[in-house]
């Protein structure tokens, strides 16, 4: 009688282990998501830090450079929160909402804030444009 249970219990764990498959990979849409999230990442720290050849690499060249001639601050901060991707052909869209605070000088704060769809080029993952509220422009000041 134990025998038999041993054996049972031994083919039991046998059968769960083999069915543990811990080598799950995730689908190209949502592997793509999460470059996409990474990418966004990467631009706001060298956006923050002023690194330009990080927003040359991950943005398309008109959009790096009007953004290199925004780094006319001393400071800023930035939070991004991604709320959804849409995936359509080449294009990879990630709607974002954002707040941010930028330091002109040591005592002049200008805070924004907003909603964008970020456009990334699904094959080079580079940001190629921003539909909505640039989270990387100061804003402007108000007279």
């Amino acid at each position: 009688m134990m025998n038999k249970f041993y054996i049972l219990f031994s083919l039991i764990i046998l059968v769960c282990l083999g069915c543990a498959d811990t080598s799950l990979k995730p689908s190209a849409d949502s592997q793509s998501a999460t470059d996409a999230f990474n990418i966004i990442n990467r631009i706001k720290t060298a956006y923050i830090e002023k690194d330009r050849t990080v927003l040359q690499n991950h943005m398309d060249a008109v959009l790096a450079e009007n953004t290199i001639k925004g780094l006319l601050f001393e400071k800023a901060e930035l939070a991004i929160t991604p709320r959804m991707v849409t995936i359509a052909g080449m294009s990879l869209k990630v709607n974002i909402i954002w707040n941010g605070s930028w330091w002109l000088t040591k005592d002049k704060k200008l805070e924004n804030r907003g909603v964008a769809d970020l456009v990334f080029h699904k094959e080079t993952m580079q940001l190629t444009y921003i539909d909505g509220d640039n989270p990387f422009s100061v804003p402007s000041v108000k007279q």
